[in-house]
């Protein structure tokens, strides 16, 4: 059995032609006008908001880092000498200071089947 629309429905869809709309057609007609434009400056405004908030993040950063306390200013002196650890060195052993620091170097255990080295028995499979 076939389905039959009433006269009525069949009247009312015959009064309305189809007929594309102005928009329809101008979107066959241009599709890059439609899709690809609104991308391309989507993507091109995109990078220029996050470099110029790129930018924003580095000079706070260096803001921040080129701040220097009043202690830390009188810290970084320029005529201060420079740190030799052999001048410390024979410094602490002219004071006599390193003589307080007697000690003696103690193997530790090693584990049983561990090599001289220090691989472990499992690395050796």
């Amino acid at each position: 059995m076939a389905f039959r629309a009433s006269p009525s429905l069949r009247a009312a869809f015959a009064s309305k032609p189809l007929t594309p709309s102005s928009f329809s057609t101008n979107l066959r007609k241009h599709p890059f006008a439609f899709f690809g434009l609104p991308f391309v400056l989507t993507v091109v405004a995109g990078s220029f908001a996050l470099s110029q908030l790129t930018q924003t993040r580095y000079d706070h950063r260096d803001a921040k880092v080129k701040s220097v306390s009043k202690e830390q200013e009188l810290g970084m002196r320029k005529d201060r000498r420079k740190l030799d650890i052999r001048e410390e060195y024979f410094r602490l052993q002219a004071s006599g200071e390193m003589d307080d620091m007697d000690y003696e170097n103690k193997r530790v255990e090693r584990l049983p089947g561990q090599g001289e080295w220090g691989e472990l028995p499992v690395a050796k499979k």
